[in-house]
């Protein structure tokens, strides 16, 4: 900082203004700017925030609020621990430094999350069709079929059974 200073003021001479400003910004952000690189050479080589660890910080929110609305002291200490044991496994997952392991665990939960979110996209697709209706075959696949025809026979695309449904 004063090889900075010692720069400045040789190109401009060592006014009153130029150095009040120069110091003052220096200052001013010097500390912020020393506490954000301690942070980042601390997290340096650590997991971080994914977004498994997101989704754990708002389990443990939603069950401490839980914990808040319930009267039995009980059920209140069960919750209340079972948050902090939420939150600390995911700090410990943002500071570790296992990144194969907690890479590998984020991806099966992506894997996971994205599967959940798609089944209730298609639940409420199927929900909010009204054109046709959504028949289940033995094999576990879901056929569509137009409404209020009549029977109509069925050919499931993934295993070729046919059926006849009433629409």
């Amino acid at each position: 900082m004063a090889k900075l200073l010692n720069f400045l003021f040789s190109l401009y001479g060592k006014g009153d203004n130029l150095y009040n400003t120069i110091e003052k910004e220096l200052n001013g952000m010097g500390f912020l700017y020393r506490v954000r690189a301690a942070l980042a050479r601390f997290m340096y080589g650590r997991n971080g925030v994914d977004q498994l660890c997101f989704a754990m910080f708002a389990a443990e929110m939603i069950v401490y609020g839980a914990a808040a609305f319930t009267r039995n002291m009980a059920v209140w200490r069960v919750l209340r621990y079972l948050s902090l044991a939420i939150l600390a496994l995911t700090l410990y997952r943002m500071f570790s430094k296992n990144l194969n392991k907690r890479r590998a665990e984020n991806a099966k939960f992506v894997y996971w999350w994205n599967s959940f979110r798609g089944s209730l996209r298609l639940s409420r697709d199927r929900l909010t069709d009204k054109q046709h209706r959504y028949v289940r075959c033995g094999c576990g696949a879901w056929c569509r079929v137009p409404r209020n025809i009549g029977k109509v026979e069925m050919i499931c695309p993934k295993c070729g059974e046919k059926k006849i449904v009433k629409t």
